[in-house]
């Protein structure tokens, strides 16, 4: 069984699904403007939404046919956030690290 600490990082580990925190760190948003924003296809933003939501991380509410999505940990995640942004910065990406001699 995975524990929910694990789950966390794992949906903290997609770039996507970082930027999609942030986004919903302004509030309330429904998947489709959530795509648009981000720069995804509606059904890969329903994929890394359903990530996020298994980490507890964010929450859905149905209104008709709109699936709305909130953050279910506010107090945290814009520290969480800047951490996360901050160690990218000091670390590099991926691809920086892998260049450097």
């Amino acid at each position: 069984m995975t524990d929910i600490l694990t789950e966390v990082c794992r949906a903290l580990a997609h770039p996507a699904r970082r930027a999609l925190l942030q986004a919903l760190s302004r509030g309330e948003c429904d998947v489709g403007n959530l795509s648009a924003g981000c720069g995804l296809d509606q059904p890969t933003t329903s994929k890394h939404l359903a990530a996020l939501r298994k980490a507890g991380l964010v929450q859905v509410r149905v209104d008709g046919r709109r699936r709305c999505y909130s953050c279910t940990h506010e107090d945290i995640l814009e520290p969480l956030l800047g951490l996360l942004a901050e160690l990218e910065d000091r670390m590099g990406s991926p691809k920086e690290t892998a260049q450097q001699p």
